[in-house]
């Protein structure tokens, strides 16, 4: 029983060691493996810049970290055993040199010390073996910890909602002194906006990088919930529709366009709920200025592309996520600046498009450029998270004081610029 306390208290320290060690081990392996991964999906930008050898430089560098953390957790475990058995091998030692004392002198039969030394031998594994599990447990902790910071997160509630309806959305949007704020925020990102607009409407979110075009947009299919004011759709608050029937009345094409690797096809039909023919694949790329584009393929719309559409430039991964969402024919639409990465002959074949694709549907159509939103029934300009100007494209060049009439001046001025170079070299 006397070695029992200095196994445990040798057993806890080193519970503690272990399992720091074991964090920063594993803590440094997820930067490695981050590392591995984007200099995979990444290559033809560390080709492009000829940054191989930094790459090389900085894997190395991150695994010599992990090298030297890995045999500090090994150097903890090692040096456990060797402790252990020195504090147990000396209370044997101890306790067969005292029975063997006794012996001679006669206080115990030889007998009663053979039984003594096979019950102490049988009596300090199970405690060396104690002080094993404690030890090991460290890391076994660590790893259930790891996971349970992923399974604890709260899970987003697709189904719940307090109105269930059966067939689509009319389309009827009204903004009541909405705010917004992230919730590791610290101000609001969206303040006291509002404005109402009616089925099959337009409207414009104008504005500089990060005045809360995106964010505002985000509130209508939930994947954030606004703190302050109300959302109204078809006269019901937003909050009492579930999520997975307004993802479903909402068609989005996002600023940063994502393909899957897949085929065309499948990355086309991706989100659409029916059978589809594929003349109306077509129809819906063609309606996006893509399909004669796949069809110069080999394998036309069953070409794969490779991981994040990469084997596709920016222009035609941007018509086909278009595509994907003219054939999923929602009520509601959001074009992030869905037009930004195409030439300015594609956009106009791109908008004529659109144009018929938001007849009778709601359009939120976030630009930079005054022709992409000056058609819009209602325009919103935004700054830091505020309107500060509203109106259709004929009020809002009457503020002649205006953050937008400066906007369209600018463009004009460079539309004109560049059009009077290319007069000159021709």
């Amino acid at each position: 029983m006397v070695v029992i306390p200095p196994i445990l208290w040798i057993s806890l320290w080193f519970f503690k060691k272990v399992t720091k060690a074991y964090e920063d081990y594993q803590a440094q392996e997820a930067v490695l493996s981050t590392t591995l991964q984007e200099n995979l999906t990444g290559v033809r930008v560390v080709k492009a810049f000829a940054r191989q050898d930094y790459e090389k430089e900085k894997f190395d560098k991150d695994n010599w970290l992990k090298y030297i953390k890995g045999k500090f957790l090994l150097l903890m475990h090692s040096l456990f055993w060797p402790l252990s058995d020195i504090v147990l091998g000396a209370q044997m030692l101890f306790g067969f040199i005292y029975a063997a004392f006794m012996a001679i002198d006669g206080r115990i039969s030889v007998g009663d010390y053979v039984a003594y030394v096979g019950l102490v031998v049988w009596l300090i594994f199970p405690i060396r073996n104690l002080g094993r599990v404690i030890v090991q447990t460290s890391t076994g902790m660590v790893s259930y910890q790891r996971l349970m910071d992923i399974t604890k997160q709260a899970r987003e509630d697709l189904d719940g909602g307090a109105v269930q309806p059966t067939g689509p959305v009319r389309g009827e949007i009204e903004f009541r002194n909405v705010s917004f704020m992230y919730s590791d925020g610290t101000h609001d990102v969206i303040k006291d906006i509002s404005f109402h607009i009616k089925p099959g409407q337009s409207i414009a979110l104008l504005g500089s990088t990060g005045s809360g075009k995106t964010s505002l947009v985000n509130l209508l299919p939930r994947f954030h919930e606004y703190t302050g004011g109300q959302i109204l759709l078809d006269g019901v608050e937003l909050r009492d529709y579930s999520r997975k029937y307004l993802r479903e009345q909402i068609g989005i094409v996002q600023q940063e366009p994502f393909l899957f690797s897949r085929s065309i096809r499948e990355n086309i039909l991706y989100g659409v709920g029916r059978r589809v023919t594929q003349e109306e694949i077509e129809a819906a790329a063609k309606a996006a200025a893509v399909h004669d584009v796949i069809a110069s393929f080999p394998d036309g719309y069953n070409t794969v592309v490779g991981e994040k559409g990469v084997t596709l430039s920016g222009g035609q991964k941007q018509r086909v996520t278009i595509a994907r969402t003219i054939l999923k024919n929602p009520k509601i639409l959001i074009l992030d600046d869905s037009t930004s990465a195409v030439d300015t002959e594609t956009e106009a074949s791109i908008r004529k498009a659109l144009d018929d694709l938001m007849e009778h549907r709601t359009t939120f159509i976030i630009a930079h450029r005054i022709q992409s939103v000056m058609r819009a029934d209602l325009i919103l300009v935004l700054d830091k998270g505020r309107v500060i100007q509203k109106g259709s494209h004929e009020e809002l060049l009457a503020q002649f004081s205006g953050m937008y009439r400066k906007i369209y001046d600018i463009q004009t001025r460079i539309d004109e610029e560049l059009e009077m170079e290319i007069a000159r070299a021709n």
